[in-house]
């Protein structure tokens, strides 16, 4: 009998992983930072030294691998052995360790017991990029090795892998709308599957059922925010991409605004979460700053969404029958998307399923009609319409930042963990 079902999707921004204990009626979540670095034993063991005593932090905020004489430390605990920026590298290689401490961390925090002689078995099911997702037999076998024997935190574990499902990343979103509209369905569609993460953006094409095409480039959120960068002094990834994801959380009710056919973004200038990443105390000088800043957002959209659209032009037909749409990314450039796309969101003057509400008598829904007649219109489904059933299977908080931003990183993740448990019922 399997012990822990699991879903992984190491994105560049955050770690997602959704799993299930066996005889749980529901899933949980945890959430890592992306980081991770290997380190001598001799270091870790100085580090532990020095802190003594002192705190007793949760085991997510502390926590290591060791396998093979190789010690890797993973999410917060990275950060305090001066980790080097991993964007660049392959996701499959670092996932080994991520998914080592993933299961390491979900045993220690259900207090799973655990002996030598106990072998805990483990169905996995993985996101890569496209453009990695020919490497998942490596990784599987990569895996199995390390599974036999290996150490998290100061717990030895044996597991073994009863079940491995790799999926490219947007995998978990295809699966759950053909799950939604069924097989006969998928077999007569154009179908695109768009996701928008920080390190990568990916592409998949379905063409009556057949998957014909994927594409994976280093074209996520950071390319944007490293443009911003190179304008601009004294920011980071970090800082900048909260101020603008708060900044247009804080006013969703305006950029949804159901009297406008279409979706609006901040006045970059305007906002107190933009204002505060300048660093001038010079009032003169700090409005300089802040108008810089502005600029450089506006700027490096419209170049990263250049890109953008023209590799979609490459990797994808000109007239698809529907668009998947997935990643928190994706809200920064949506509305460029509904231009692509020929989408204007549905107005409606009774309550309905909608995606945003409002006081007024008018409402937007979560759906689109055509903007242009002369043009093709591709409707846009947004995480297959699952962010409703993310929100509240882990109980999200009530607030429209958490809302749309933590159900839209989670959902691809979701879409692929319910398929894997699908596969255990049948």
């Amino acid at each position: 009998m399997t012990d822990i079902y699991l879903s992984v999707d190491v994105g560049g921004s955050q770690t997602k992983i959704i799993y299930q204990l066996a005889g749980s009626p529901k899933p949980n979540y945890l959430l890592m930072p992306p980081i991770l670095e290997e380190i001598s034993k001799t270091k870790l063991n100085n580090y532990m030294a020095r802190l003594g005593w002192i705190g007793s932090p949760h085991p997510d905020q502390q926590l290591w691998v060791e396998w093979n004489s190789r010690v890797v430390v993973l999410g917060d605990f990275a950060s305090s052995f001066d980790p080097q920026d991993r964007l660049g590298e392959l996701k499959y290689e670092n996932a080994l360790w991520k998914v080592l401490g993933a299961i390491g961390l979900i045993v220690e925090m259900s207090k799973i017991k655990v002996s030598p002689k106990k072998t805990l078995k483990v169905e996995l099911a993985l996101l890569l990029p496209w453009n990695e997702y020919s490497d998942r037999k490596k990784f599987s076998e990569q895996l199995q090795k390390m599974l036999a024997g290996f150490q998290v935190r100061k717990m030895a574990l044996k597991v073994s892998l009863e079940r491995f499902l790799c999926r490219p990343e947007g995998g978990g979103l295809a699966a759950i709308r053909i799950k939604q509209q069924g097989i006969d369905w998928l077999r007569s569609q154009q179908l695109g599957v768009l996701m928008f993460g920080h390190r990568n953006t990916t592409a998949l094409y379905f063409d009556r059922g057949q998957l014909k095409s994927g594409d994976s480039p280093l074209l996520g959120f950071s390319t944007m925010l490293d443009m911003v960068i190179e304008m601009t002094s004294g920011l980071d990834r970090e800082r900048l991409a909260a101020a603008i994801f708060s900044a247009r959380y804080a006013i969703l009710d305006q950029l949804y605004d159901p009297t406008f056919p279409y979706t609006r973004r901040p006045n970059w200038v305007s906002s107190t979460f933009i204002k505060a990443l300048a660093s001038s105390k010079d009032p003169n000088l700090r409005d300089r700053e802040i108008q810089d800043i502005d600029n450089a957002i506006c700027v490096a959209t419209t170049e990263y969404w250049d890109k953008l659209q023209r590799w979609m032009n490459r990797v994808l037909p000109s007239e698809l029958d529907e668009v998947i749409i997935g990643g928190g990314a994706a809200y920064h450039v949506e509305p460029e998307l509904e231009t692509y796309f020929n989408c204007s969101p549905r107005i409606e003057t009774k309550p309905n399923s909608s995606r945003y509400s409002y006081d007024s008598d008018k409402i937007r829904t979560s759906g689109y009609v055509r903007k242009e007649n002369n043009k093709h219109f591709t409707p846009m489904i947004w995480g297959s319409g699952l962010t409703d059933t993310v929100q509240q299977t882990f109980k999200l908080e009530k607030k429209q930042f958490v809302l749309q931003c933590m159900s839209a990183r989670l959902v691809d993740c979701f879409g692929l963990f319910d398929y894997l448990l699908s596969l255990e019922g049948s």
